[in-house]
């Protein structure tokens, strides 16, 4: 047995503070292995006084989990990278323990040998961690120091064997505390190609989905147990081809289990009496992956759909009082100034939905996007992308584009640019006990408090 001290490196707490379920479900995974797990979570210790090194000393551990949620905040208006506090985080650890240093989450699995050299860490996870990070530490705890400092899971895992396991109690009270709700997933992998996502990498291009009966038995367990009053799915894109997102849903009413929650949706044609149906079952907000604003971007990025199913999307979520919040990028590839003004008019007939635009495209290793600036000259081949790159269509002025969208969405709550001037407001209702996204609050001050 060995003892993991788990370390949370995840400080951004906008629009709302995130529960590490990753990190969660490879604590859950090392302890039904036998493990001693003790799970430090930066935002809860640091709110209570607590520092690593003193964590590292009391727990004396054998292996040091370090897990990167985030890498930056992929914001080219308000730039903020995180490497620089992560490194010295990991960097606490290591002057206060000889324990194997070991990296992992969906931040570090963007470009693991990269960040890998950039922290000084021993090893590296890549992708799941629940099999991965406990094979490896089992090793480590034999006395093998494997050749191999960048660790894959052998096969994905089984979707049966996707779960949760109760979070840990002070963990979920401040969460809920803060704000945030307690997240959990029903299924794995995207089959879709946009040009910009790491989606695919970083869980396979296959859905792996959970049993309906499995994921609604998570969602009351975090009800019943951690007093959960607000949930998210936290799934790629909820809604699938083949239907297992409405199982859920009918599941979800066949219970009456009567908590609500948000998932991410990808705009389709819809039936009026599905989403009817996911309404009876507690869907509270949408997250639309929509990232373009007119038919020409969306093709640019490769989206596989077209403005009129956002449009109608749109219309039938929010009739059924569904609350929705659209994150798009403008500058992508295919932006001209004829496509901003095209997007900016289209932006402008989504009623009842919340917008936060965005500026260029953060480019990571190993997309579509990636390939495309290089092939266009604006990055190098070779080029390092933990400084943040973006790219800007070489089409579209960039101050032209900056008074575009300041001036279209200038006093409207229900259109939020720069995207994180929202926050102070959302930290404020956070601070009342309120719960979530809190796009209800935006689209209600845009209707004058109505």
């Amino acid at each position: 047995m060995a003892k993991i001290l788990l370390v949370v490196a995840n400080a951004t707490r906008d629009p709302y503070p995130v529960f590490p379920l990753g990190p969660s479900l490879v604590a859950a995974a090392a302890r039904a292995r036998g493990h001693e797990v003790v799970l430090w979570d930066y935002l809860f210790e640091t709110r209570r006084g607590g520092t690593l090194a003193a964590a590292v000393a009391a727990h004396a551990p054998d292996v040091i989990g370090v897990s990167l949620r985030n890498i930056d905040n992929v914001d080219s208006i308000d730039l903020e990278s995180y490497t620089g506090w992560q490194r010295a985080l990991v960097q606490e650890a290591r002057g206060s323990s000889a324990a194997p240093i070991v990296l992992g989450g969906a931040g570090f699995s963007l470009m693991p040998e990269r960040l890998l050299e950039e922290m000084q860490a021993d090893y590296g996870v890549a992708g799941e961690g629940e099999e991965a990070f406990c094979d490896l530490v089992e090793r480590l705890e034999r006395g093998e120091r494997p050749a191999e400092r960048i660790v894959l899971p052998r096969t994905p895992l089984p979707a049966a064997r996707i779960g949760g396991a109760p979070p840990d109690p002070e963990l979920a009270h401040f969460y809920l505390g803060e704000g945030g709700m307690l997240n959990l997933q029903a299924k794995r992998g995207c089959p879709f190609h946009c040009a910009y996502c790491t989606y695919p990498l970083l869980e396979g291009r296959s859905y792996r989905s959970r049993a309906a009966r499995d994921v609604v038995d998570e969602m009351e367990m975090l009800r019943d147990r951690s007093a959960a009053d607000y949930l998210a799915l936290t799934d790629s894109t909820f809604n699938d081809a083949h239907g297992s997102y409405l199982e859920i849903a009918e599941e979800l009413v066949r219970r009456d289990l009567r908590v609500p929650w948000m998932a991410f949706f990808r705009p389709a044609r819809f039936r009026p009496e599905d989403v009817r149906l996911l309404r009876r079952a507690g869907l509270s907000a949408v997250e639309w992956g929509t990232d373009a604003a007119s038919d020409a971007t969306l093709q640019g990025l490769n989206k596989g759909f077209s403005w009129e199913e956002v449009d109608e999307s749109n219309r039938l979520f929010t009739a059924a009082g569904i609350h929705a919040a659209h994150f798009i990028i403008f500058g992508g590839p295919g932006e001209t100034p004829d496509t901003v003004r095209q997007g900016l008019e289209n932006v402008e007939r989504l009623a009842g939905a919340v917008v936060f635009a965005f500026r260029g495209i953060r480019v990571l290793p190993g997309t579509a996007i990636q390939r495309l600036a290089v092939e266009q000259g604006l990055v190098r081949a070779d080029q390092d992308l933990l400084p943040p790159v973006f790219y800007h269509s070489p089409e579209v002025d960039g101050e032209f584009l900056h008074a575009a969208l300041a001036a279209s969405f200038h006093g409207r709550s229900d259109r939020v640019y720069p995207p994180g001037s929202a926050s102070v407001m959302a930290r404020a209702f956070h601070r009342l006990g309120y719960r979530g996204p809190l796009w209800d609050f935006l689209l209600r001050d845009a209707r004058g408090g109505r």
